[in-house]
């Protein structure tokens, strides 16, 4: 193993921990390079060193431990909409906040309105009044 390659944890933006082989930047445009121990293979990634939060650097067995299964990919599918769906939806939930606003208003008024009504009538009032 040469000086620019190491066992260690790369923490990156975006709280993404990765942990492996580390390659310095090199010969990959700048980019870093992290061999993940998977088995006895390894799968790689790259980085840009303007995501390294901080890099621990540790023996090849804590390496190894922090890859292992737990901080697996999750695979996202998240379905892919045109910008006349996305435009569509947009338009849907403005209609519904300004709905929204009219009743917020309607009810303020209303309650406005029950505030005008005439004083309630004190107890000592109603007890003169029944004499």
């Amino acid at each position: 193993m040469n000086n620019s390659v190491c066992w260690g944890i790369a923490e990156l933006m975006g709280h993404l921990t990765l942990a492996g082989q580390l390659t310095r930047p090199g010969e990959y445009g700048g980019l870093w390079q992290v061999d993940i121990p998977d088995g006895e293979t390894y799968r790689t990634e790259f980085f840009s060193s303007q995501s390294v939060y901080r890099i621990r650097i540790t023996s090849e067995e804590i390496a190894r431990a922090y890859a292992r299964p737990g901080n697996e990919i999750i695979e996202y599918n998240a379905p892919i909409i045109t910008r006349a769906e996305h435009e569509y939806a947009m338009e849907r939930a403005r209609e519904s906040v300004s709905r929204l606003e009219r009743e917020v208003r309607t009810l303020q008024d209303r309650l406005s309105q029950a505030n005008a009504l005439p004083e309630t009538v004190e107890i000592d009032d109603l007890e003169e009044a029944e004499i």
